[in-house]
C-alpha cells in the first residue's frame, strides 16, 4: 500500500510560523480534501509533501522513504496542481503538453495529449497560444499537465478556480476514477460544499494546525459548516 505520510511539519518564514506540528497520512484510494480560510498554510503544506518546499522541521515520506533523499524519483510520481499555472503564455496548448510530456519520458505524447484534451473539452484550442486562453481554460489544461504522466500521487491546491460547472463535473468525475484506481489524492479548497461531496476523508486547517479531522461518511454537511465556521472563529464546539 504506498503511503505518503507528513510528521510533526512546521513552517516558519522568517519569524513567521505558518505550519505548526501538522501530521497527516493519505493511503492510496481515498480522497483527502483539507479546508481552511485564505491564509490558513495550505498551500504552504501542499508544497511541502509536493516536496517543491523542505519544513523547517518535520518529515514527509512516500513508501517509507524520505521524499527530500529522493525528490527527482518521487516528484515522478507526483502531479501538482498550484495556484500557479506552470503554463509558457508563448506556447500553444499543445506545445505546452508536449514540453511537459518530454520531461516525464511518455513516449506517445500525442495520444495521450489528444485523450486528455478530448476528456476535457479543449481539444479545439489546442493549437491555440495560451496567452489567448481565459482562465478558465488556463485551468483545465494546467489540470491536464498535472496528469499528463498518471501519476501516483495527485495533489490539487484550489482546483476548482477559474472552472467553469462543466470543468467541474469532469475534474471531480475524473478524481473518482483516479481514486478508485488506486491513486493517492490529496487537495485543498475553501469550497465547503464542493470539498464534502468529493471527500473521502476531511481536515480543516486553522492557524497552523489541523484541528479536527473525520472520515466523510461519518460526518454531515451541516454539522461540518458549523464546524468550520466555530474553528475559524476560534470558537469551541
Amino acid at each position: 500500500m504506498a503511503t505518503l505520510k507528513a510528521e510533526k511539519i512546521k513552517k516558519y518564514f522568517g519569524q513567521r510560523k505558518v505550519l505548526s506540528d501538522v501530521n497527516l497520512q493519505l493511503e492510496n484510494g481515498e480522497l483527502y480534501v483539507l479546508f481552511g480560510p485564505n491564509g490558513s498554510g495550505k498551500t504552504t503544506f501542499t508544497l511541502i509533501i509536493s516536496s517543491l518546499l523542505k519544513p523547517t522541521e518535520g518529515l514527509v515520506t512516500f513508501e517509507n522513504k524520505d521524499v527530500y533523499k529522493q525528490d527527482a524519483s518521487y516528484r515522478k510520481k507526483v502531479g501538482l496542481l498550484t495556484h500557479s499555472t506552470f503554463l509558457y503564455e508563448n506556447l500553444t496548448g499543445f506545445e505546452n503538453l508536449k514540453f511537459y510530456g518530454a520531461l516525464y519520458g511518455i513516449l506517445d505524447i500525442k495520444r495521450r495529449i489528444d485523450e486528455l484534451s478530448l476528456l476535457f473539452e479543449i481539444e479545439t484550442r489546442m493549437n491555440e497560444s495560451v496567452r489567448n486562453f481565459s482562465r478558465g481554460m488556463k485551468q483545465r489544461l494546467s489540470i491536464i499537465r498535472t496528469l499528463i504522466h498518471n501519476p501516483e500521487v495527485i495533489l490539487m491546491d484550489e482546483p476548482y478556480t477559474g472552472l467553469d460547472e462543466i470543468g467541474v463535473q469532469i475534474l471531480e468525475g475524473q478524481l473518482s476514477n483516479y481514486r478508485k484506481s488506486g491513486k493517492v489524492i490529496f487537495m485543498t479548497t475553501h469550497n465547503l460544499l464542493r470539498g464534502y461531496g468529493i471527500a473521502t476523508r476531511i481536515g480543516i486547517l486553522s492557524r497552523g494546525r489541523i484541528l479536527f479531522e473525520s472520515e466523510k461518511k461519518k460526518i454531515e454537511r451541516n454539522e461540518l459548516n458549523e464546524i468550520y465556521r466555530r474553528l475559524i472563529r476560534n470558537e469551541t464546539f
